[in-house]
């Protein structure tokens, strides 16, 4: 094979989804924490995404008056790509949502999960996206 056709379509290895213990309130028969299942996000479903988490006001005083800033909500970004990651257990669940009296996936999941375990769900779906590093390390690092 060639270097170039390494690169073609059907030559390309497919994402695998993964899946992780998330937390330890939700058990199976055995008292075994029950796997959470993290899928790969299009990546015209992230431009939406980042779209969402990015703000555009408007100058209204000084030099840059008319103008506008943009401003991207990095942790938002990471809470809505954490909540599309997630397809067991399925948080668009009006069943599940109604168990918890909420609407909405990432409202569900904010009440399903403590603070740390809202961040291993976000590495796991990192991870799954293929970010190798933190997203906190990435900005840090585009910073500098």
């Amino acid at each position: 094979m060639s270097n170039l056709t390494a690169f073609f379509a059907h030559n390309k290895k497919g994402n695998e989804n993964i899946k992780r213990a998330i937390s330890k309130k939700f058990i199976d028969e055995q008292g075994k924490p029950i796997e959470w299942e993290f899928a790969p996000v299009s990546p015209e479903r992230d431009t939406e995404l980042k779209s969402e988490s990015t703000k555009r006001s408007m100058i209204t005083q000084g030099k840059r008056k008319g103008q506008y800033n943009t401003d991207f909500d990095h942790f938002k970004y990471q809470r809505l790509l954490t909540v599309e990651s997630i397809v067991f257990p399925n948080l668009k669940d009006k069943e599940l949502q109604d168990s918890y009296g909420v609407m909405g996936a990432d409202a569900l999941l904010g009440k399903m999960l403590t603070i740390g375990e809202m961040a291993d769900a976000s590495a796991a779906a990192q991870e799954v996206n293929g970010y190798e590093a933190e997203l906190e390390d990435l900005v840090e690092e585009v910073k500098n």
